[in-house]
């Protein structure tokens, strides 16, 4: 249905770094632009005119509009997912900061080339504050989330230890209870989703992904009833700056709800852990939506 692999870069500041409560935006657009200078042979050419664009990874994670199905643009075949703080952050040299990436598809064997635009961002620099010689960062290694295996020690990437799973291999969720922590914001008009709502979010999410990168097939549908028992919600303010569309301001939230789950099918309790790895709802692109399962300790 849909080939995916996962990893964290483990970063290290280079100089002191003044990081904003949210990353998602600067983290790509600073990805995008050294990406772009790692990839294009002519930087004076438009990206949409350019003869090589359909072999071009930064035209497909920044710069394609039409998707393979519908109107909305398309999703993206690498993401990255920075640390959400909710406060401004400051981080000493030689400090530390891991950021996930999810490839989608065979976008995988473009890993290389991710590091490469990361370690050029970092050699520029976060932000605006770039020009005051701060928020620059190495990347210290690399970690495959699925195998374990470090993939990248600084100097050699080791491709062997990058490990894939399709999403139809995920297991289902077991419980009848879960909690759930939205780890990035959660962009929706409104905090907390109902049960079944919240996985209508991950369904549509997959659905977009499994069209442009997978194989087309049918997401399954599913049934779900649940009761919110508590919820703990955050509201967020957030800013992103675009080429094509300037900056723009959107809502977001981010919380713990624990649900109490009345009725499931298969399909529900798959979709369900599915969203512990794709996350929810729209921006997907800048990070948001991201989900964490929260395990009480007893």
């Amino acid at each position: 249905m849909l080939p995916l692999s996962k990893i964290t870069l483990h970063l290290r500041f280079t100089t002191a770094a003044n990081l904003p409560y949210w990353l998602g935006s600067a983290f790509r657009g600073g990805f995008g632009q050294n990406l772009r200078r790692a990839c294009c042979t002519d930087l004076r050419k438009d990206c949409n005119e350019c003869e090589s664009r359909e072999d071009c990874l930064f035209y497909y994670t920044h710069m394609r509009s039409k998707a393979e199905r519908g109107y909305a643009p398309p999703t993206k075949p690498i993401i990255s997912i920075p640390p959400f703080f909710g406060r401004p952050m400051h981080f000493e040299p030689d400090g530390h900061l891991n950021v996930e990436i999810l490839f989608f598809g065979d976008f995988r064997r473009y890993l290389p080339h991710a590091l490469l635009g990361v370690s050029l961002l970092g050699q520029t620099g976060l932000g605006s504050l770039r020009h005051y010689n701060l928020n620059r960062f190495e990347i210290s290694s690399a970690t495959c989330n699925l195998s374990g295996k470090q993939i990248y020690d600084g100097n050699t990437i080791s491709l062997s230890n990058l490990k894939s799973i399709d999403i139809s291999e995920i297991q289902k969720y077991g419980a009848n209870t879960v909690t759930i922590g939205f780890k990035t914001p959660f962009t929706a008009p409104s905090f907390p989703p109902e049960f079944h709502s919240l996985l209508k979010l991950i369904r549509n999410r997959l659905i977009r992904f499994v069209n442009e990168y997978g194989n087309k097939e049918e997401v399954p549908d599913f049934v779900a009833d649940g009761e919110i028992k508590r919820y703990v919600r955050h509201y967020h303010n957030l800013q992103r700056r675009s080429t094509r569309s300037g900056k723009t301001k959107f809502d977001g939230y981010t919380g713990i709800i624990e649900y109490d789950i009345k009725e499931i099918n298969d399909a529900g309790r798959w979709l369900l852990n599915v969203g512990f790895v794709i996350g929810c709802g729209p921006d997907s692109s800048f990070g948001c939506g991201f989900l964490q399962p929260i395990y009480n300790k007893k």
